[in-house]
Protein backbone atom coordinates (compact mmCIF):
# COMPACT_ATOMS: atom_id res chain seq x y z
CA UNK A 1 0.00 0.00 0.00
CA UNK A 2 2.86 2.38 0.76
CA UNK A 3 4.33 2.00 -2.71
CA UNK A 4 0.88 2.62 -4.22
CA UNK A 5 0.52 5.87 -2.22
CA UNK A 6 3.98 6.98 -3.21
CA UNK A 7 3.16 6.25 -6.83
CA UNK A 8 -0.07 8.25 -6.68
CA UNK A 9 1.74 11.16 -5.06
CA UNK A 10 4.00 11.12 -8.11
CA UNK A 11 0.92 11.26 -10.32
CA UNK A 12 -0.42 14.32 -8.49
CA UNK A 13 2.98 16.00 -8.65
CA UNK A 14 3.08 15.36 -12.38
CA UNK A 15 -0.37 16.89 -12.85
CA UNK A 16 0.73 20.01 -11.00
CA UNK A 17 3.71 20.45 -13.33
CA UNK A 18 2.62 21.46 -16.84
CA UNK A 19 5.98 20.39 -18.27
CA UNK A 20 6.13 16.98 -16.60
CA UNK A 21 5.52 13.76 -18.49
CA UNK A 22 2.25 11.96 -17.87
CA UNK A 23 2.65 8.37 -19.11
CA UNK A 24 -0.15 5.93 -19.81
CA UNK A 25 0.57 4.12 -16.55
CA UNK A 26 -0.47 7.29 -14.70
CA UNK A 27 -3.77 7.43 -16.60
CA UNK A 28 -4.35 3.78 -15.78
CA UNK A 29 -3.99 4.61 -12.08
CA UNK A 30 -7.00 6.93 -12.39
CA UNK A 31 -9.21 4.02 -13.47
CA UNK A 32 -11.10 2.42 -10.56
CA UNK A 33 -9.30 4.92 -8.37
CA UNK A 34 -9.00 4.05 -4.67
CA UNK A 35 -10.93 6.30 -2.24
CA UNK A 36 -7.74 7.50 -0.55
CA UNK A 37 -6.23 8.41 -3.93
CA UNK A 38 -9.42 10.12 -5.03
CA UNK A 39 -9.31 12.24 -1.87
CA UNK A 40 -5.74 13.24 -2.73
CA UNK A 41 -6.73 14.11 -6.30
CA UNK A 42 -9.70 16.20 -5.13
CA UNK A 43 -7.47 18.11 -2.73
CA UNK A 44 -5.09 19.09 -5.52
CA UNK A 45 -7.61 19.41 -8.37
CA UNK A 46 -8.09 23.18 -8.13
CA UNK A 47 -4.31 23.68 -8.23
CA UNK A 48 -3.93 21.94 -11.60
CA UNK A 49 -3.82 24.41 -14.48
CA UNK A 50 -6.91 24.55 -16.73
CA UNK A 51 -4.89 23.54 -19.79
CA UNK A 52 -3.38 20.59 -17.94
CA UNK A 53 -6.81 19.37 -16.78
CA UNK A 54 -8.27 19.70 -20.27
CA UNK A 55 -5.39 17.66 -21.69
CA UNK A 56 -5.73 15.11 -18.90
CA UNK A 57 -9.44 14.59 -19.57
CA UNK A 58 -8.83 14.35 -23.31
CA UNK A 59 -6.23 11.62 -22.73
CA UNK A 60 -8.54 9.83 -20.30
CA UNK A 61 -11.24 9.74 -23.00
CA UNK A 62 -8.81 8.37 -25.58
CA UNK A 63 -7.55 5.72 -23.17
CA UNK A 64 -11.12 4.74 -22.24
CA UNK A 65 -12.02 4.27 -25.90
CA UNK A 66 -9.20 1.76 -26.31
CA UNK A 67 -9.67 0.09 -22.92
CA UNK A 68 -13.42 -0.31 -22.55
CA UNK A 69 -13.08 -2.11 -19.23
CA UNK A 70 -11.52 0.97 -17.64
CA UNK A 71 -13.65 2.96 -15.20
CA UNK A 72 -13.06 6.70 -14.88
CA UNK A 73 -16.45 7.54 -13.37
CA UNK A 74 -14.97 9.18 -10.26
CA UNK A 75 -12.63 11.35 -12.33
CA UNK A 76 -15.49 12.23 -14.70
CA UNK A 77 -17.64 13.27 -11.74
CA UNK A 78 -14.83 15.49 -10.49
CA UNK A 79 -14.54 17.12 -13.92
CA UNK A 80 -18.25 18.01 -14.06
CA UNK A 81 -17.72 20.86 -11.58
CA UNK A 82 -14.49 22.12 -13.08
CA UNK A 83 -14.18 25.78 -14.04
CA UNK A 84 -12.89 24.72 -17.46
CA UNK A 85 -15.73 23.98 -19.89
CA UNK A 86 -13.56 21.55 -21.85
CA UNK A 87 -13.10 19.44 -18.72
CA UNK A 88 -16.85 19.53 -18.02
CA UNK A 89 -17.61 18.38 -21.57
CA UNK A 90 -15.13 15.51 -21.26
CA UNK A 91 -16.72 14.46 -17.99
CA UNK A 92 -20.16 14.42 -19.61
CA UNK A 93 -18.91 12.42 -22.58
CA UNK A 94 -17.42 9.79 -20.27
CA UNK A 95 -20.80 9.33 -18.59
CA UNK A 96 -22.19 8.02 -21.87
CA UNK A 97 -20.59 4.70 -20.89
CA UNK A 98 -21.88 4.58 -17.32
CA UNK A 99 -25.31 3.83 -15.88
CA UNK A 100 -25.44 5.98 -12.76
CA UNK A 101 -29.02 7.25 -12.52
CA UNK A 102 -28.06 9.30 -9.46
CA UNK A 103 -26.28 11.70 -11.84
CA UNK A 104 -29.37 12.47 -13.93
CA UNK A 105 -30.34 15.58 -11.93
CA UNK A 106 -26.76 16.82 -12.29
CA UNK A 107 -26.97 16.46 -16.06
CA UNK A 108 -30.35 18.23 -16.09
CA UNK A 109 -28.95 21.11 -14.05
CA UNK A 110 -26.02 21.42 -16.45
CA UNK A 111 -28.39 21.42 -19.45
CA UNK A 112 -30.56 24.12 -17.92
CA UNK A 113 -27.98 26.30 -16.19
CA UNK A 114 -24.43 25.91 -17.49
CA UNK A 115 -23.05 29.10 -19.03
CA UNK A 116 -21.28 27.27 -21.88
CA UNK A 117 -23.26 26.28 -24.98
CA UNK A 118 -21.00 23.29 -25.62
CA UNK A 119 -21.58 21.97 -22.10
CA UNK A 120 -25.36 22.37 -22.42
CA UNK A 121 -25.31 20.56 -25.77
CA UNK A 122 -23.24 17.71 -24.35
CA UNK A 123 -25.54 17.47 -21.32
CA UNK A 124 -28.46 16.94 -23.71
CA UNK A 125 -26.49 14.23 -25.54
CA UNK A 126 -25.67 12.45 -22.28
CA UNK A 127 -29.29 12.61 -21.15
CA UNK A 128 -30.13 10.76 -24.36
CA UNK A 129 -28.18 7.76 -23.11
CA UNK A 130 -30.12 7.79 -19.85
CA UNK A 131 -33.39 8.10 -21.76
CA UNK A 132 -32.41 4.93 -23.60
CA UNK A 133 -31.58 3.21 -20.30
CA UNK A 134 -34.97 4.19 -18.87
CA UNK A 135 -36.86 3.12 -22.00
CA UNK A 136 -35.14 -0.28 -21.92
CA UNK A 137 -35.67 -0.57 -18.15
CA UNK A 138 -31.93 -0.75 -17.48
CA UNK A 139 -32.61 1.95 -14.89
CA UNK A 140 -35.83 2.89 -13.09
CA UNK A 141 -38.49 3.85 -15.67
CA UNK A 142 -39.54 6.77 -13.47
CA UNK A 143 -36.71 8.74 -15.07
CA UNK A 144 -38.43 8.67 -18.48
CA UNK A 145 -40.96 11.33 -17.53
CA UNK A 146 -38.29 13.47 -15.89
CA UNK A 147 -35.97 13.44 -18.92
CA UNK A 148 -38.88 13.84 -21.36
CA UNK A 149 -40.02 16.94 -19.50
CA UNK A 150 -36.68 18.70 -19.59
CA UNK A 151 -35.89 17.83 -23.23
CA UNK A 152 -39.33 18.94 -24.44
CA UNK A 153 -38.92 22.13 -22.44
CA UNK A 154 -35.61 22.81 -24.20
CA UNK A 155 -37.10 22.06 -27.64
CA UNK A 156 -39.90 24.55 -27.03
CA UNK A 157 -37.57 27.24 -25.72
CA UNK A 158 -35.47 29.91 -27.43
CA UNK A 159 -32.32 28.04 -26.37
CA UNK A 160 -29.36 28.02 -28.76
CA UNK A 161 -30.08 26.02 -31.91
CA UNK A 162 -27.25 23.53 -31.31
CA UNK A 163 -28.56 22.68 -27.84
CA UNK A 164 -32.08 22.17 -29.15
CA UNK A 165 -30.80 19.96 -31.96
CA UNK A 166 -28.98 17.75 -29.47
CA UNK A 167 -32.13 17.65 -27.34
CA UNK A 168 -34.06 16.38 -30.38
CA UNK A 169 -31.46 13.68 -31.01
CA UNK A 170 -31.62 12.68 -27.34
CA UNK A 171 -35.40 12.46 -27.23
CA UNK A 172 -35.35 10.19 -30.26
CA UNK A 173 -35.00 7.31 -27.78
CA UNK A 174 -38.24 8.32 -26.08
CA UNK A 175 -41.67 6.78 -26.63
CA UNK A 176 -43.35 10.08 -25.70
CA UNK A 177 -46.18 10.82 -28.18
CA UNK A 178 -44.94 14.35 -28.93
CA UNK A 179 -41.60 13.13 -30.27
CA UNK A 180 -43.02 12.40 -33.74
CA UNK A 181 -44.19 15.99 -34.07
CA UNK A 182 -40.75 17.34 -33.22
CA UNK A 183 -39.08 14.95 -35.66
CA UNK A 184 -41.40 15.78 -38.56
CA UNK A 185 -41.12 19.51 -37.95
CA UNK A 186 -37.30 19.36 -37.96
CA UNK A 187 -37.24 17.04 -40.97
CA UNK A 188 -39.38 19.44 -43.00
CA UNK A 189 -37.61 22.60 -41.80
CA UNK A 190 -35.33 22.89 -44.83
CA UNK A 191 -32.36 23.41 -42.50
CA UNK A 192 -29.61 20.85 -43.05
CA UNK A 193 -28.61 20.79 -39.39
CA UNK A 194 -32.17 20.14 -38.25
CA UNK A 195 -32.70 17.47 -40.91
CA UNK A 196 -29.52 15.75 -39.72
CA UNK A 197 -30.74 15.79 -36.11
CA UNK A 198 -34.17 14.51 -37.18
CA UNK A 199 -32.55 11.53 -38.91
CA UNK A 200 -30.42 10.85 -35.84
CA UNK A 201 -33.59 10.81 -33.75
CA UNK A 202 -35.31 8.55 -36.30
CA UNK A 203 -32.44 6.09 -36.09
CA UNK A 204 -32.87 5.94 -32.34
CA UNK A 205 -36.65 5.56 -32.46
CA UNK A 206 -36.85 1.85 -33.39
CA UNK A 207 -39.91 2.86 -35.42
CA UNK A 208 -39.86 1.37 -38.92
CA UNK A 209 -42.73 3.67 -39.95
CA UNK A 210 -40.09 6.36 -40.51
CA UNK A 211 -38.59 4.41 -43.44
CA UNK A 212 -40.26 6.66 -46.03
CA UNK A 213 -38.44 9.65 -44.53
CA UNK A 214 -35.06 7.91 -44.54
CA UNK A 215 -34.97 6.65 -48.14
CA UNK A 216 -34.87 9.99 -50.04
CA UNK A 217 -32.16 11.33 -47.74
CA UNK A 218 -29.75 8.60 -48.86
CA UNK A 219 -29.18 10.73 -51.98
CA UNK A 220 -29.03 14.10 -50.25
CA UNK A 221 -26.13 16.32 -51.45
CA UNK A 222 -24.97 17.03 -47.89
CA UNK A 223 -22.67 14.31 -46.52
CA UNK A 224 -23.86 14.85 -42.95
CA UNK A 225 -27.43 14.09 -43.94
CA UNK A 226 -26.37 11.08 -46.01
CA UNK A 227 -24.44 9.77 -43.02
CA UNK A 228 -27.42 10.12 -40.68
CA UNK A 229 -29.75 8.57 -43.26
CA UNK A 230 -27.44 5.55 -43.55
CA UNK A 231 -27.27 5.34 -39.75
CA UNK A 232 -31.07 5.44 -39.53
CA UNK A 233 -31.45 2.82 -42.26
CA UNK A 234 -29.15 0.49 -40.33
CA UNK A 235 -30.77 1.08 -36.96
CA UNK A 236 -34.24 0.53 -38.41
CA UNK A 237 -32.95 -2.46 -40.44
CA UNK A 238 -34.57 -1.22 -43.65
CA UNK A 239 -34.08 -4.21 -45.94
CA UNK A 240 -34.86 -2.33 -49.17
CA UNK A 241 -31.66 -0.26 -48.96
CA UNK A 242 -29.33 -3.28 -48.79
CA UNK A 243 -28.35 -3.14 -52.47
CA UNK A 244 -27.80 0.62 -52.35
CA UNK A 245 -25.42 0.21 -49.43
CA UNK A 246 -23.63 -2.71 -51.05
CA UNK A 247 -22.93 -0.49 -54.02
CA UNK A 248 -21.67 2.20 -51.70
CA UNK A 249 -19.17 0.06 -49.83
CA UNK A 250 -17.79 -1.13 -53.17
CA UNK A 251 -17.06 2.46 -54.17
CA UNK A 252 -13.47 2.69 -52.99
CA UNK A 253 -13.25 6.40 -53.77
CA UNK A 254 -16.27 7.13 -51.61
CA UNK A 255 -16.04 9.28 -48.50
CA UNK A 256 -14.48 7.19 -45.71
CA UNK A 257 -16.98 8.31 -43.08
CA UNK A 258 -19.91 7.32 -45.29
CA UNK A 259 -18.18 4.03 -46.12
CA UNK A 260 -17.78 3.18 -42.44
CA UNK A 261 -21.41 4.07 -41.75
CA UNK A 262 -22.57 1.95 -44.69
CA UNK A 263 -20.60 -1.10 -43.53
CA UNK A 264 -22.02 -0.68 -40.02
CA UNK A 265 -25.56 -0.37 -41.38
CA UNK A 266 -25.19 -3.46 -43.54
CA UNK A 267 -23.95 -5.47 -40.57
CA UNK A 268 -27.28 -4.67 -38.88
CA UNK A 269 -29.48 -5.18 -41.95
CA UNK A 270 -27.90 -8.45 -43.06
CA UNK A 271 -29.25 -10.58 -45.88
CA UNK A 272 -27.89 -12.48 -48.86
CA UNK A 273 -24.63 -11.29 -50.36
CA UNK A 274 -23.51 -9.02 -47.52
CA UNK A 275 -21.10 -11.49 -45.96
CA UNK A 276 -19.48 -12.22 -49.34
CA UNK A 277 -18.89 -8.50 -49.95
CA UNK A 278 -17.48 -8.05 -46.45
CA UNK A 279 -15.10 -10.97 -46.98
CA UNK A 280 -13.88 -9.49 -50.25
CA UNK A 281 -13.39 -6.10 -48.63
CA UNK A 282 -11.44 -7.78 -45.83
CA UNK A 283 -9.14 -9.42 -48.36
CA UNK A 284 -8.36 -6.02 -49.88
CA UNK A 285 -8.05 -4.10 -46.57
CA UNK A 286 -4.99 -1.85 -46.59
CA UNK A 287 -4.57 -1.17 -42.85
CA UNK A 288 -4.83 -3.07 -39.57
CA UNK A 289 -7.55 -0.68 -38.44
CA UNK A 290 -9.62 -1.43 -41.54
CA UNK A 291 -9.15 -5.16 -41.00
CA UNK A 292 -10.26 -4.93 -37.36
CA UNK A 293 -13.29 -2.86 -38.31
CA UNK A 294 -14.38 -5.34 -40.99
CA UNK A 295 -13.82 -8.33 -38.69
CA UNK A 296 -16.09 -6.69 -36.10
CA UNK A 297 -18.64 -5.95 -38.82
CA UNK A 298 -18.62 -9.60 -39.97
CA UNK A 299 -19.13 -10.79 -36.38
CA UNK A 300 -22.09 -8.42 -35.97
CA UNK A 301 -23.46 -9.50 -39.35
CA UNK A 302 -23.35 -13.14 -38.28
CA UNK A 303 -25.45 -12.26 -35.22
CA UNK A 304 -27.89 -10.34 -37.43
CA UNK A 305 -28.23 -13.18 -39.91
CA UNK A 306 -28.66 -15.74 -37.13
CA UNK A 307 -31.50 -13.67 -35.67
CA UNK A 308 -33.08 -13.32 -39.12
CA UNK A 309 -32.89 -17.10 -39.59
CA UNK A 310 -34.63 -17.53 -36.25
CA UNK A 311 -37.50 -15.33 -37.42
CA UNK A 312 -37.73 -17.34 -40.65
CA UNK A 313 -38.00 -20.58 -38.70
CA UNK A 314 -40.87 -19.08 -36.71
CA UNK A 315 -42.75 -18.30 -39.92
CA UNK A 316 -41.76 -14.65 -40.42
CA UNK A 317 -40.41 -13.46 -43.76
CA UNK A 318 -38.60 -10.33 -44.85
CA UNK A 319 -40.50 -7.89 -47.06
CA UNK A 320 -39.72 -7.94 -50.77
CA UNK A 321 -36.88 -5.54 -51.55
CA UNK A 322 -37.13 -2.69 -54.04
CA UNK A 323 -36.24 -3.74 -57.57
CA UNK A 324 -32.73 -2.34 -57.73
CA UNK A 325 -29.73 -3.73 -59.58
CA UNK A 326 -28.37 -6.89 -57.94
CA UNK A 327 -24.70 -7.70 -57.40
CA UNK A 328 -23.63 -11.04 -58.86
CA UNK A 329 -21.30 -12.50 -56.28
CA UNK A 330 -21.13 -15.83 -58.12
CA UNK A 331 -19.29 -14.25 -61.04
CA UNK A 332 -15.65 -15.38 -61.08
CA UNK A 333 -14.71 -12.12 -62.80
CA UNK A 334 -16.22 -10.03 -59.98
CA UNK A 335 -13.67 -7.36 -59.04
CA UNK A 336 -14.18 -4.58 -56.50
CA UNK A 337 -11.89 -2.26 -58.47
CA UNK A 338 -13.98 -2.67 -61.62
CA UNK A 339 -17.37 -2.26 -60.03
CA UNK A 340 -19.76 -0.27 -62.14
CA UNK A 341 -22.08 2.66 -61.76
CA UNK A 342 -22.00 4.77 -58.61
CA UNK A 343 -24.63 3.82 -56.03
CA UNK A 344 -25.55 7.49 -55.75
CA UNK A 345 -26.14 7.84 -59.49
CA UNK A 346 -28.30 4.75 -59.58
CA UNK A 347 -30.30 5.77 -56.54
CA UNK A 348 -30.87 9.28 -57.85
CA UNK A 349 -32.13 7.82 -61.14
CA UNK A 350 -34.87 6.06 -59.17
CA UNK A 351 -35.91 8.94 -56.95
CA UNK A 352 -38.92 11.09 -57.76
CA UNK A 353 -37.74 14.17 -59.64
CA UNK A 354 -39.96 16.31 -57.46
CA UNK A 355 -37.45 15.95 -54.65
CA UNK A 356 -34.73 17.79 -56.56
CA UNK A 357 -35.94 21.29 -55.69
CA UNK A 358 -35.73 20.46 -51.99
CA UNK A 359 -32.04 19.74 -52.24
CA UNK A 360 -30.88 22.78 -54.25
CA UNK A 361 -30.68 25.36 -51.47
CA UNK A 362 -27.23 26.06 -50.07
CA UNK A 363 -26.52 25.35 -46.44
CA UNK A 364 -25.60 29.02 -45.92
CA UNK A 365 -29.13 30.03 -46.87
CA UNK A 366 -30.73 27.60 -44.45
CA UNK A 367 -29.57 28.90 -41.09
CA UNK A 368 -33.02 30.17 -40.11
CA UNK A 369 -34.13 29.12 -36.68
CA UNK A 370 -36.09 25.93 -36.15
Amino acid sequence: MTSKRLNFNQIVDSLLDDDAEFPISYILSLSDILPVDLASLKKSWSLISPARKALLMENVEVFHETQITSNFEEVATLALDDINSAARISGLRLFWDYENSQMIMKFINMLESDQDIGVRAQAAITLGKYMFLAETEAIDTKYKALIDEVLIKVLRSNEDQLVRQKALEAIGYSSHPEVKEFIHFAYNSGNYNWISSALQAIGRSADENYASLVLPMLAHPDNRIQKEAIFAAGELEIKSVKNMLLKMVLELEQDEILWIEAVSALSKIGGDGVNEVFERLLESASTDEEEDFLIDAIENLNLTNDMSLGFDLMGFREPIEDSLKEISLEDDDFDIDDYGKSWIEELEDNLDSSLEDDFEEDDDEEEEDY
